[in-house]
């Protein structure tokens, strides 16, 4: 691969050492031009095109579809992680009727954990071991009341990766839900939603999906719907056959059996233009490419800190385990201000739990990586 002329196609990386793309990544050329044109499209014409739009989104279901292994019916975009997470307690509240609880993780993201706690749900945290959550470690924290494990793909403070096939075939031999927040490692990492036997998967694409806030791919299983009515329900949620529109009142009516029951009205069709040509430029790069150059740029990364004598959190030593996330610790009253200073030399990374985080992504090279810890280096050395 050309990394460097990959590098072109993203306009940040002239104009800052930028490795936060773990909070939004950047847009490509080719994603803005899509969106601009989407746009130019509604300017110049109105809602002419609404429908050739509305079915160009469902080609865009496919291609995530055939990205995470799965059938198109199963595919539905939601505005973000927190309303998929409250649907699903929602959904939970009303269907489950004897005492349950929801095993997660202690350091995931509140958008996994607050709608569930916010109506009540009984959690069990597991407890972080340097940075890991073992699959050993969930296993004990689920007991006989446990209808659902949520975990996070990417921790999204250290970086750390789970085995969710390990996981979910042991979740699957014991009847419970899998449920997977895949934000900070989809697109960019390998997911396959019925080899890891996942019931529900949501991935707030504006992190590593080039595209901004869009919203969040919302993946269900056929049985999980079976199971679990949708709480929510909107004009776009109805079968209604060929027709568009369901224009009854005080009439029976039908939802959709497949993801489509989810769509509970219109979204910004324009931004989704721009979804469908940033997978097709990841689908372009090669997702085998893009894996080992993130291998390469976090050895990379990962040699340079050790070299450094900077003490990396994240836990490194198992590839498998590893992101594109790697944070680190200048020493905790010394993090916030470390941050700062890498911004006055135009270095962008963010503090999250208390720590540096790097998000790097494929449009960084190794000259990053050395401005990045030359800094550091710096910094330490004078504080």
């Amino acid at each position: 691969m050309n990394w460097e002329q990959i590098r072109n196609d993203f306009p940040v990386a002239k104009n800052t050492v930028y490795f936060q793309s773990a909070g939004m990544s950047p847009l490509p050329n080719q994603v803005l031009g899509s969106i601009i044109k989407a746009y130019t499209k509604l300017n110049q014409f109105g809602d002419i095109h609404f429908m050739e739009d509305l079915i160009e989104t469902e080609r865009l279901r496919g291609v995530l579809a055939s990205m995470i292994n799965t059938e198109a019916d199963n595919i539905n975009i939601l505005p973000n992680n927190s309303f998929a997470m409250s649907l699903l307690a929602l959904s939970f509240k009303e269907t489950i009727s004897t005492p349950f609880n929801i095993v997660s993780m202690l350091d995931e993201f509140p958008s996994n954990t607050v709608p569930y706690e916010y109506k009540g749900i009984k959690m069990k945290y597991v407890l972080p071991n340097n940075s890991r959550f073992s699959v050993e470690d969930i296993m004990a924290t689920v007991d006989e009341n446990t209808v659902a494990v949520v975990t996070s793909y990417v921790q999204f403070s250290t970086g750390f990766r789970q085995d969710l096939k390990k996981l979910g075939i042991l979740l699957k031999q014991k009847n419970i839900l899998f449920i997977v927040n895949a934000t900070q490692g989809f697109p960019l990492f390998k997911l396959d939603v019925k080899e890891c036997n996942i019931d529900v998967m949501t991935c707030s694409i504006h992190k590593w999906g080039f595209i901004g806030h869009t919203g969040t791919i919302f993946y269900t299983s056929p049985e999980f719907r079976e199971k679990f009515a949708s709480p929510i329900a909107g004009w776009l949620s109805i079968d209604t056959g060929k027709e568009l529109i369901h224009a009854g009142k005080n009439e029976p009516f039908s939802m959709h059996s497949s993801a489509r029951r989810y769509i509970t009205g219109t979204y910004n069709l324009q931004t989704l233009m721009g979804l469908k040509t940033a997978m097709d430029y990841l689908n372009n790069v090669g997702f085998e490419n893009i894996t080992l150059r993130l291998v390469e740029l976090g050895d990379y990364l990962i040699n340079k800190l050790n070299q450094a004598q900077i003490q990396i959190i994240s836990p490194v030593d198992n590839v498998n385990e590893r992101s594109a996330i790697i944070s680190i610790t200048l020493g905790s009253e010394l993090n916030s201000r470390v941050v700062s200073f890498l911004e006055t030399k135009n270095i962008f990374t963010s503090i999250r739990s208390g720590v540096i985080r790097i998000a790097f992504n494929i449009f960084n090279n190794f000259e990053d990586i050395d401005k990045l810890v030359d800094v550091l280096s710096e910094y330490k050395k004078t504080n």
